[in-house]
């Protein structure tokens, strides 16, 4: 079998490898070189630099239309793979193929669209998942090869289950390749995941401690939850422990800096109970733990954030 593997980001560099290692990929299909968070300087996709790595082609068009299609043609594919591509395929280019496959990580038909792990993450759900499928017309909406549950603990951010996620499809796709006739039809009713803004990362600290947990976690490692302290913005970068834990009601406004406890962070009264913050972004300042951040702004006790 002769696979384009078409992906971008680094969740889809364990599955590159893999079907590198089997003899499988026929080229590297990516997004184009983008600039940097730094300078004009044009960087890569993590796809690509590893794929030079291994000595495979790689193709970066910027759109998919005839002259892509064309090219596609020489590849002599039998299989299209797609994982965290971020381009739509279209029917005339998906006809160049004997079977298309997509790598979602969610249990579909739960959060179709762009952003599954930070869906599953920010709704806390105790069960997510990875799916192969058959690419479709409509987003997300074709037939099913396999899947696989990942049972979550409430401590994850949108990064680390991306990671897992991107750790568990070789040998779901591998296993899923061996027999591609094999397939079901999406049961349930869908939901979908939207594409993020910074709007996403605002707290809300009138909200139940949960919803507030679960914010920064999915907001990781972007947007980033941020909340504002005496007009300025203060970004919440990490929480201490699951949002599946109890806590005591909270007594005190919402958004009150209530006191540092040791090895827990800055205690926070949110709607039903307290938040923990174990790190925080200051303004023009470097990330820095809880206790780094009172020691240098002690005044932070008793004041409310979000004003």
């Amino acid at each position: 079998m002769r696979i384009l593997y078409a992906a971008t980001g680094a969740l889809a560099i364990p599955l590159l490898e893999a079907l590198h290692r089997e003899g499988l990929v026929s080229a590297v299909l990516t997004a184009p070189d983008a600039p940097g968070k730094r300078g004009k300087a044009l960087v890569p996709t993590p796809v690509k630099a590893r794929a030079l790595e291994l000595g495979l082609e790689v193709w970066q068009p910027e759109t998919l239309r005839t002259e892509a299609r064309e090219h596609a043609k020489g590849y002599e594919a039998d299989l299209l793979l797609s994982f965290c591509y971020g381009k739509i395929f279209g029917p005339r280019f998906l006809s160049l193929f004997k079977h298309t496959m997509n790598v979602h990580p969610s249990l579909l038909p739960l959060y179709r669209g762009p952003s599954p792990c930070y869906e599953a993450v920010r709704r806390a759900d105790r069960v997510t998942g990875i799916t192969c499928q058959e690419i479709a017309p409509g987003i997300d909406e074709g037939d099913i090869y396999l899947s696989r549950e990942i049972e979550l603990d409430g401590t994850e951010t949108t990064g680390s289950l991306e990671e897992l996620s991107g750790k568990i499809a070789p040998e779901l796709v591998l296993q899923a390749l061996s027999d591609l006739d094999r397939k079901t039809r999406q049961e349930g009713t869908p939901s979908y995941s939207h594409m993020l803004t910074k709007e996403d990362g605002l707290i809300d600290f009138t909200r139940p401690w949960q919803d507030v947990h679960a914010q920064v976690r999915a907001a990781l490692p972007w947007p980033k939850a941020y909340t504002t302290l005496e007009g300025e913005v203060l970004y919440i970068t990490g929480v201490y422990g699951s949002v599946f834990d109890e806590t005591e009601e909270a007594m005190e406004e919402p958004g009150t800096v209530v006191s540092l406890v040791k090895k827990k962070g800055l205690k926070v009264a949110c709607e039903g109970g307290y938040l923990y913050i174990t790190r925080l972004l200051p303004p023009k300042r470097k990330e820095m733990d809880a206790a780094g951040y009172v020691n240098g702004r002690k005044d932070v006790i008793g004041r409310r954030l979000g004003t």
